[in-house]
């Protein structure tokens, strides 16, 4: 079977469904909902706008016949808050094309409602992360949504539907489910389940695993634009991931393991319907931008699935001024008196975040070199305090008194509604999946049964005596390792990773959370745990709290924790010699 992704968020390009349409694919597959996401459709159903990707509807529009006249089959979670709505919207579609598609809507996620009853009452709601206890009658709760599994997919499919519209499912249950159907897996098949999660997680972020976002990209030419991601997965659930004919980017076992390591936690990735862990994984270049998956073992799931909720969390503003040529920090000394003596300190508010970034060249630079930005970040849950009146028509009002030079690159406004991301664990047993076509009766899809699992222990890594490995030389990291960070929740995660075991032996011995936290000083004082991943060659760290109460609150200038690996691959460390003349030879070979 060969699916291909064409969306991996929205806003992704309109025309990736017709390239791989051309590409000759059996699954077109669409993932559109990162957690933010979720927010951003309910802020719009309450300005009266729907709750589903209309993006998706405009893009089948325009392929309905080529997806009809090649039986390709859709798949995608643009259903978002509203699969129904979203599946009339494509029936209205095929009717106008003339073409005849049965579509299915998939719901039974969405537990906004409910816990406004018994559930909210009965139910105790802990931070997956933090265990801290959620008290819903204080907060007005925007969503609520349980990550479904990939067996109400395989029902749908049964049926006979084309196009299956979800919800809020995993990631890697649009995979799960086309290759389960079509390959009859049973629902206990643990290692070919596992295998296409895998799968899924490495295509479901488009371009990721293709070359965009690599960190080696300077060892090519120019990747351009990367392609599309391609599976051909077997009936035992080894896939082959390629991209899009005639595209650029490239795909090594590097990219792979980029993806591989993006959003993830301890080496056990949980779905719903199995356990997968990636570190039985094995990973082989074939050449031509081709890279196998194969070896991928699976266990049974636990009997709970997590509940994303977001709850409103106040107010939040953001403005950015220019700050340049001579005396820089003592001009950000007095812009920081000025707006603390207008506005109010950092204790009055929520959230009060300072961040300078630049200069480069102060003195003698061109301008851009001799220029820093400050950008200042408040959130509170008054909204007068951080609106127009509050905020930042009084820094505006300072632009005549205030430092020399002073410019601001972002007009003032009110401030806008955020959300707290709240994640949690809730027992499948309340939550019932179910299928509906239009003019058959709903259809309710069992879940597999759970069983409670210890959750892996993090490895920290001691520090052991480095004169083992001979005489070092100031390197910087990224030269020797490559770097994925990305978000969940409130979350960073940071996957780093080398290409040879000696190179491994040395990066676990000597990247321990300790020092993990000496070259990324943000962590200092958050929960830091370390995971090793052997079969990847790899570490993964995850920074709890990192990201505050999510994208949507955080007052980061990397909200979502993306460039976090890129900064911690840009310090200067002690590498030993011949590890690098080791990494330096491979990389021009």
């Amino acid at each position: 079977m060969r699916i291909g992704a064409f969306s991996g968020f929205y806003g992704d390009s309109p025309e990736n469904m017709k390239t791989l349409l051309d590409n000759g694919v059996d699954v077109l597959m669409g993932d559109y909902l990162a957690e933010l996401t979720m927010l951003i459709l309910r802020k719009t159903q309450l300005r009266g706008g729907p709750g589903y990707a209309r993006s998706f509807v405009s893009q089948l529009q325009d392929n309905l016949a080529q997806i009809k006249a090649q039986g390709v089959k859709v798949v995608a979670n643009a259903g978002g808050l509203a699969p129904e709505e979203c599946a009339a919207a494509i029936r209205s579609a095929c009717r106008e094309a003339g073409v005849e598609l049965t579509v299915a809507a998939v719901v039974g996620d969405n537990l906004r409602d409910a816990l406004e009853g018994d559930l909210g009452r009965n139910t105790v709601l802990a931070n997956m992360d933090t265990g801290e206890k959620l008290d819903l009658p204080d907060h007005e709760v925007l969503t609520a949504n349980a990550y479904l599994g990939a067996w109400p997919i395989v029902e749908a499919l049964n049926a006979g539907a084309d196009i299956v519209v979800c919800p809020r499912m995993t990631d890697a249950s649009l995979v799960v489910g086309p290759a389960a159907w079509n390959f009859g897996w049973g629902r206990e098949d643990w290692d070919r389940l596992a295998a296409a999660v895998v799968v899924g997680h490495l295509i479901e972020c488009g371009g990721q695993v293709t070359g965009g976002m690599f960190g080696h990209f300077y060892e090519y030419d120019d990747l351009g634009y990367p392609g599309l991601p391609i599976a051909d997965i077997a009936a035992d659930g080894t896939a082959i991931i390629s991209k899009s004919a005639d595209s650029g980017g490239v795909v090594t076992v590097d990219t792979v393991k980029a993806q591989l390591f993006y959003e993830v936690g301890s080496p056990r990735y949980h779905n719903p319907d199995v356990i997968a862990d990636i570190a039985s994984l094995r990973l082989e270049d074939l050449g031509d931008d081709r890279v196998r998956v194969s070896a991928v073992r699976g266990s049974r799931p636990t009997t709970t699935t997590k509940l994303s909720l977001t709850y409103e969390g106040g107010y939040r503003n953001m403005m950015t001024i220019g700050v340049t040529g001579a005396h820089i920090p003592e001009k950000i000394a007095w812009l920081k008196r000025q707006i603390e003596g207008r506005v109010g300190k950092p204790e009055d508010f929520d959230g009060f975040r300072w961040s300078v970034i630049g200069p480069s060249r102060p003195i003698d630079g061109s301008f851009d070199e001799a220029t820093a930005l400050v950008i200042l970040h408040v959130r509170d849950r008054d909204p007068a305090k951080v609106g127009r009146k509050g905020f930042s028509d009084k820094i505006v009002q300072m632009c005549l008194a205030s430092i020399p030079g002073h410019y601001m690159t972002t007009p003032p406004k009110e401030g806008r509604l955020f959300g707290v991301q709240w994640p949690c664990l809730i027992d499948k047993s309340l939550i019932t999946p179910v299928v509906r076509i239009e003019g058959r009766p709903d259809v309710s899809v069992p879940w597999v049964t759970g069983e409670d699992t210890d959750p892996v222990v993090p490895d920290n890594g001691e520090a052991p005596d480095l004169a083992r490995f001979g005489d070092t030389v100031p390197t910087v990291l990224g030269e020797l390792a490559m770097t994925r960070s990305g978000d969940k929740g409130g979350n960073a995660n940071i996957g780093i990773w080398v290409r040879t075991p000696e190179a491994y032996d040395w990066l676990a011995s000597y990247l321990t959370t300790e020092r993990f936290v000496e070259l990324v000083p943000e962590a200092a004082g958050l929960a830091v745990d370390r995971y090793r991943f052997d079969n990847l060659l790899g570490l993964n760290f995850v920074v709890t709290g990192f990201l505050e109460d999510g994208v949507s609150s955080c007052t980061r200038v990397d909200a979502q924790g993306k460039a976090v690996g890129e900064y911690l691959a840009g310090h200067t460390v002690p590498v030993p010699e011949s590890i690098l003349r080791t990494a330096v030879a491979q990389a021009e070979n």
